[in-house]
């Protein structure tokens, strides 16, 4: 059952833990396709001033831009803005779904804004990888030529603010109109991480889960612990009522449907004890009642001169005696009043096939290990004593075999004898069935439904099997 809770717990965490990724997902996105475009809008409109700058403005402008080696503008955010002789390549960071997103949703913003730009290139480079064109030294007499550099130590002349080393930076790069020179503009990125390959379930959050998950299956397994203490023990109790044992009255204590079922079945449990006290008490008055008046028509019987008419009468007389002790021995052997003990099967067994060794037939016996069981000695003696004694006298020999398993205890009372219909398979456990016509004071047609209730109250049962080549297999089993 914990097993189960765990697997429902972690089951439910990776489910919200995934429900919560796509939630933050969309939210991010959202967040993205607004800082992409309105970095698009500041954007497009530093493209447009320099579009729109009298050509002899922006030679100048863009002369003053290349002696100071680039600069900002403030158009609502920082840019870095320079001029270029050429088209600078840049290593760009990989593709991912941000990155092609925040790419998509700038491109429309500037499209939509100043209309289709020849040759616009826009990439996302970490900043330690940024370049771009500054002029020659001049004791070097190259000031009219550009070389390639690193743009990050310029950026950090300028005042910038400066983003980690692997931060993301938008490098938008666009030939300009009826010039061979190319703008180059970089911008901070916000939010720029997500551009980047983002752990949305890492280390931390896992470990956050499964802390999460046992914190859960501690709290549910004790509240479970709580729930289903009391049904345990009102299980175990109920067991031992159907046994044949009364137990003591439970606390009720619990959930309140606990302690309504707890209530109940304490009630129940008085019912069933006042009512089998009841009937003992009945049975003892009619055993009473009835055997003066047996005893004294037994006595005016022998009076009777006739002797046909008499010995039917002491035939009727024993008949009518012998069902009144079934009856009274079914009743309390179906309710033995001893207390339970370990009980050492195997010698049990033993000493009773050593008592019938006085009728002189075979008798086997094939177990060796010892085999033990709590239960009430004297119950289990008569109903292994009852079942050998009828494998001698229908089958006129017995073996005894037997063994304890995971499951349970099972002994075998084997013979050789003509064996049992199906049908009268269940039929002798009806009280009074025999196979032989004639009741007697030792085998009134009882024992096996007197066995079988042994068996029951110990939590056993006892099955009859066809044994191969003839003859017949009690198989009695009792619960470990």
């Amino acid at each position: 059952m914990t097993s189960v809770l765990f697997i429902g717990i972690l089951a439910a965490q990776v489910l919200g833990t995934w429900l919560w990724v796509e939630q933050l997902k969309s939210s991010e996105k959202a967040r993205v396709t607004n800082i992409s475009k309105e970095l698009g809008s500041h954007i497009a409109q530093a493209v447009g001033f320099f579009e729109k700058l009298p050509s002899q403005y922006r030679e100048e402008t863009l002369s003053q831009l290349r002696q100071n080696g680039g600069t900002f503008l403030d158009f609502g955010a920082e840019f870095f803005v320079t001029s270029n002789n050429q088209y600078v390549d840049l290593s760009q960071i990989a593709n991912s779904e941000f990155s092609i997103l925040f790419r998509e949703n700038l491109e429309d913003s500037l499209n939509s804004q100043i209309g289709k730009v020849d040759d616009l290139n826009i990439r996302f480079v970490k900043f330690n990888d940024t370049k771009t064109m500054i002029p020659n030294a001049p004791s070097e007499g190259l000031t009219n030529n550009q070389v390639l550099a690193s743009l990050s130590p310029i950026w950090k002349s300028l005042g910038l603010g400066v983003p980690s080393a692997d931060s993301p930076i938008a490098i938008i790069q666009f030939r300009l109109t009826n010039q061979n020179d190319w703008m180059y503009l970089a911008s901070i990125i916000p939010k720029g991480e997500l551009l980047l390959s983002f752990d949305w379930i890492n280390g931390e959050r896992i470990f956050t889960s499964i802390l999460v998950s046992i914190t859960m299956l501690l709290i549910t397994f004790l509240f479970v612990r709580w729930l289903v203490s009391p049904l345990q023990l009102l299980a175990k109790q109920a067991d031992l009522l159907g046994k044949g044992r009364f137990p003591r009255q439970l606390e009720e204590k619990g959930s309140k449907e606990i302690i309504a079922t707890i209530r109940a079945f304490n009630s129940m449990a008085r019912r069933i004890k006042k009512f089998i006290a009841d009937r003992e008490s009945s049975f003892a008055a009619i055993s009473h009642d009835l055997r003066t008046p047996l005893t004294r028509a037994r006595l005016r019987v022998e009076g009777i001169e006739d002797e046909s008419i008499k010995e039917d009468l002491i035939e009727d007389l024993e008949y009518l005696e012998t069902m009144v002790k079934g009856s009274l021995q079914t009743m309390t052997d179906g309710i033995e009043h001893e207390n339970t003990s370990e009980v050492e099967l195997t010698a049990m067994l033993k000493a009773i096939l050593k008592q019938e060794e006085i009728l002189g037939l075979p008798i086997k016996m094939s177990i060796t290990k010892e085999i033990k069981l709590r239960g009430r000695a004297i119950a289990l003696e008569r109903l292994f004593s009852n079942l050998i004694n009828n494998a001698l006298i229908y089958g006129k020999e017995v073996e005894v075999s037997g063994s304890e398993k995971a499951n349970g205890i099972f002994i075998q009372i084997k013979d050789r004898g003509p064996g049992l219909s199906d049908a009268d398979k269940e039929n002798v456990f009806k009280p009074y069935y025999r196979l032989e016509n004639k009741l007697n004071d030792s085998h009134s047609g009882l024992g096996m439904g007197i066995a079988r209730n042994i068996a029951n109250i110990h939590g056993g049962e006892l099955e009859l099997k066809d044994r191969t080549g003839g003859g017949l297999i009690v198989e009695v089993y009792f619960p470990v």
